[in-house]
C-alpha cells in the first residue's frame, strides 16, 4: 500500500487499491479499517411481468331487514314492599273482651233452639168413614215459635256478629295492636260456618303481638263446634223417630 503526500483530512475514500468498498485515511496513511460504499450501484432484478387485473363483478347486497330484539324472557322484578313487624304488646296485657267471645258464641245460639222445633211430631193419622186414612197436621206444631226464629234468627244473629267483629277491632287498636285482623272478614259469616275465618284471623294476629296467648277462640269455638254436632245429632235421631212411629202407625191402619 502506497502512502499519499500531501494535507487530506482524515476520513473515508475509495479504496486505492481498486476495491468496491470504502478504506479509512487518518489523515497520514491509509488504514486496514474498511467499509461498504453506500453510492455502489445495486445490481436490479428483472421484473416479472403482471397479468391485468380482471374486474370483480359482485352481487347487490340485498336490503338488510330491521332486526327486532328478542322479548326478555325474565319479567323486570319489582320492588316489594316490606310490611314492618308488629310491635309486640306488654307482658299481662288485655287481649281479649266481650266482643270476640260473643263472635264465638253467636252462630251456636240456634242449635240450642232447633230440639224444640220437630215438624213432625203435628202429624195425626185418622180412619174416615169410607174407611181410609187421612193425615192431619196441627200447624202450632210447625209454625212454632221455634221455627220463626230458627227462620229469621239466622240473619240476626249474622247481622250481630259483623257487629261485633267490627267493636272487637276497634278495641284491639285501643290496646295498641298494630294493624289488627280486619273486621270485614266476618261478613264470611253469612256462609256456615265463615265467622271462624274472622275467629282464627284475629287469634293468629294477636299471639304475634302477645307471644304464648291469643289461641283461646279458637279453642272455644272449636268446643261449641262439637257441641253444636252433639245436639245435631240427637235432633235427627228425634226426627227419624217420629218418623218411625209414624210408619208404625200407617201400618196399624194398614196402609
Amino acid at each position: 500500500m502506497s502512502n499519499t503526500n500531501g494535507q487530506v483530512p482524515a476520513g473515508w475514500y475509495a479504496d486505492p487499491n481498486g476495491g468496491p468498498q470504502l478504506r479509512w485515511w487518518d489523515g497520514a496513511q491509509w488504514t486496514e479499517h474498511y467499509a461498504p460504499d453506500p453510492q455502489a450501484a445495486q445490481p436490479v432484478q428483472p421484473t416479472q411481468p403482471v397479468a391485468p387485473t380482471q374486474p370483480v363483478y359482485t352481487q347487490p347486497a340485498a336490503a338488510q331487514q330491521p332486526a327486532y330484539a328478542a322479548p326478555s324472557t325474565y319479567a323486570t322484578p319489582y320492588p316489594r314492599a316490606v310490611v314492618p313487624e308488629r310491635a309486640k304488646l306488654a307482658p299481662g296485657a288485655a287481649i281479649y273482651n266481650a266482643y270476640i267471645w260473643l263472635v264465638v258464641a253467636l252462630p251456636f245460639v240456634l242449635v240450642l233452639v232447633l230440639p224444640f222445633w220437630n215438624p213432625l211430631s203435628g202429624i195425626a193419622l185418622t180412619r174416615t168413614a169410607d174407611g181410609s186414612v187421612r193425615a192431619y197436621t196441627d200447624p202450632s206444631f210447625l209454625l212454632n215459635p221455634a221455627y220463626f226464629i230458627l227462620i229469621f234468627g239466622g240473619f240476626i244473629v249474622d247481622a250481630l256478629v259483623v257487629v261485633f267483629a267490627w267493636l272487637d277491632y276497634r278495641d284491639l287498636q285501643r290496646k295498641g295492636v298494630e294493624r289488627p285482623f280486619h273486621w270485614a272478614w266476618a261478613f264470611f259469616v253469612f256462609v256456615n260456618p265463615g265467622f271462624l275465618v274472622y275467629v282464627i284471623g284475629r287469634s293468629i294476629v294477636v299471639r304475634k303481638v302477645a307471644p304464648g296467648r291469643g289461641l283461646a277462640p279458637i279453642w272455644v269455638a272449636i268446643g261449641l263446634y262439637v257441641v253444636s254436632i252433639i245436639i245435631a245429632i240427637i235432633w235427627v235421631a228425634t226426627l227419624f223417630s217420629s218418623l218411625m212411629g209414624l210408619m208404625h202407625t200407617y201400618g196399624g191402619y194398614g196402609v
